[in-house]
């Protein structure tokens, strides 16, 4: 469990005999830390993915810094994006969701979105972790999978695919 600021960490636990890695809010009550529900967690194919495009958001958390203009949304697996935009300065990790009779994707409530100072903290708090967590180094974004070796096997995914294969319009996404 690693501090990132304003009562958020980052932290790493099995479920089910499964890694999970959170970024998570905590409440202190009674001089004891309790999770909310505000965060996010990863499995190893998600967290596999989100670093995989750790540099593209570090480029435009630059841009935010420097007040550059920024519109950046990026899927990250299953039904998680992370998003940012010139006028918010924060990087937003967020579970999203298909409203009926709709082509694109919105956001839920169920997410974090992290001020510049704790993304900051945050991407030097990672290098600990994997080396807490070798196994992270191992871990391989959905595509590189064998399910992945054709366009069915692409299209049947829940990670690249979680609103099913009616909503896709771009297969070059």
């Amino acid at each position: 469990m690693e501090a990132i600021g304003n009562n958020r960490y980052l932290t790493a636990n099995v479920f089910r005999d499964l890694l999970m890695i959170h970024i998570r809010e905590y409440n202190v009550e009674n001089g004891k830390s309790y999770p909310t529900k505000k965060g996010v967690v990863f499995n190893k194919t998600r967290w596999a993915t989100f670093m995989s495009h750790l540099d593209d958001i570090k480029r435009c958390v630059d841009l935010l810094k420097w007040n550059e203009p920024v519109d950046y949304y990026q899927h990250i697996g299953g039904r998680y994006y992370v998003s940012m935009s010139k006028d918010v300065r924060c990087v937003h990790i967020r579970r999203y969701f298909m409203p009926l009779n709709s082509s694109k994707e919105h956001p839920t409530r169920s997410g974090i979105a992290l001020r510049l100072d704790e993304w900051d903290t945050l991407m030097t708090k990672i290098p600990q972790l994997v080396e807490c967590l070798p196994e992270l180094k191992d871990a391989k974004p959905c595509d590189f999978t064998l399910d992945h070796a054709n366009q069915e096997g692409y299209l049947r995914c829940t990670e690249c695919n979680p609103f099913g294969v009616g909503h896709i319009t771009d297969l070059n996404k």
